[in-house]
């Protein structure tokens, strides 16, 4: 980041995100190894890993939410992601699943992609769309189709399948032919790895994430589920045949928190043209015109300790989102104002009977930046390593 990071200084527990050095630098190293040009740099351990060993198939497991410090506070030294763990890196800024998917499966950055978060405001719809959903944050409206059109971006299997390589990617059931449960899941992975047709497997798993924001990754559960998943992991390296090389990673960790609901909030509400946009702790606020600095005292006023709030121009121009050419949309997505979580609050919109989450991502604490790089065949493993 730029010199503009003294923004945080002074404040604990934080972890800014290292463009050069972080997921983004992983998911490089397999692209190159699949023949594919990464954007940025490159992971040098990873690279070499994968070099050393010259796969016929990479597969990349991705766990919603399972953070290198969640792994730490849940699993001893002697589970298996744990042992096989080579290193923790950090995620993308805003730490969320929207934003840090696609630059993984993209090696560009979410200021590059336009892909910050999880809804985000459209002028042309006048409305906050859920990226993932293609429908509105506020109210029922649908919008099939919306962000490929929108914000469309070229994922690496786009890019293999251009150079006539064959991938597969495997979801949850919320997709038709999806994993019910994480044992599927690797099952999926293990039959798929027999096809000697498939170099690239991407699979993604959300329900440890889906836990943690019902009830708060300190929740006694949640390493119940984790020492599940751990041992389902382990098993599934075993069975893997030897020249398929295993990356277990994670978008983001999660925090304990406690909402605010800005609804109910009538002297910040005063200030704005549309509710709160993009996360609940990583918020975009588009404001009245000429309104920043009234906004700014009174927002400060609420919750300085618990967010840094910033011109939305100020926090893109310090590199948070990434590095590169900006989408020419990324500024608009950011509103006037936007609000960077450093606390345990989050800024939610309720205006129903819905619950707020216990458990949230998308600031930046180290619990929620510091996702892991583990591997199998672990990095010891080839000749020379």
């Amino acid at each position: 980041m730029s010199g503009e990071k003294n923004l945080f200084a002074g404040r604990e527990g934080l972890c800014l995100p290292d463009y050069r050095h972080g997921i983004i630098s992983v998911a490089g190293s397999w692209m190159e190894a699949l023949g594919v040009k990464a954007p940025g740099t490159v992971d040098p351990q990873v690279t070499c890993w994968l070099h050393r060993h010259a796969f016929r198939q990479i597969i990349v497991l991705l766990i919603d939410g399972m953070g290198s410090r969640i792994l730490r506070s849940h699993l001893s030294q002697d589970h298996f992601l744990r042992r096989a763990m080579l290193k923790e890196v950090t995620t993308v800024y805003p730490s969320t699943t929207a934003a840090a998917t696609t630059s993984i499966l993209t090696g560009l950055s979410p200021m590059e992609t336009g892909w910050i978060g999880w809804h985000q405001y459209f002028r042309e719809l006048d409305d906050s769309v859920i990226l993932f959903l293609n429908r509105s944050r506020y109210g029922r409206r649908s919008w099939p189709g919306f962000s490929d059109t929108a914000l469309p971006v070229r994922l690496l299997p786009d890019q293999l399948a251009a150079q006539g390589k064959t991938s597969r990617v495997l979801f949850p059931a919320f997709r038709p032919g999806g994993a019910h449960d994480f044992d599927e899941l690797c099952c999926q992975i293990e039959q798929t790895a027999q096809d000697r047709s498939v170099s690239f497997v991407y699979a993604y798993w959300d329900q440890f994430d889906t836990l943690m924001h019902q009830k708060g990754p300190s929740f006694r559960g949640v390493g119940d589920e984790l020492r599940r998943i751990d041992h389902r992991c382990a098993l599934l390296a075993e069975r893997l045949p030897q020249d398929c090389g295993l990356i277990i990673i994670a978008d983001h960790g999660q925090v304990d928190v406690h909402s605010v609901n800005l609804a109910q909030d009538e002297e910040l509400r005063r200030w704005l043209t549309f509710p709160v946009t993009v996360e609940a702790r990583a918020a975009a606020f588009h404001l009245k015109p000429g309104c920043y600095d009234r906004f700014e005292h009174d927002f400060n006023q609420r919750f300085s300790s618990s967010f840094l709030l910033a011109k939305s121009e100020t926090l893109l121009r310090s590199g948070l989102f990434g590095e590169g050419q900006a989408h020419p949309r990324t500024a608009e997505f950011l509103g006037d104002a936007f609000a960077v979580g450093l606390g345990d609050l989050t800024l939610d919109w309720i205006e129903n009977e819905k619950i707020p989450f216990r458990g949230q991502h998308a600031g930046l604490r180290e619990e929620e930046m510091w996702v892991p790089v583990i591997l199998s065949p672990g990095f010891d493993s080839a000749p020379g390593l």
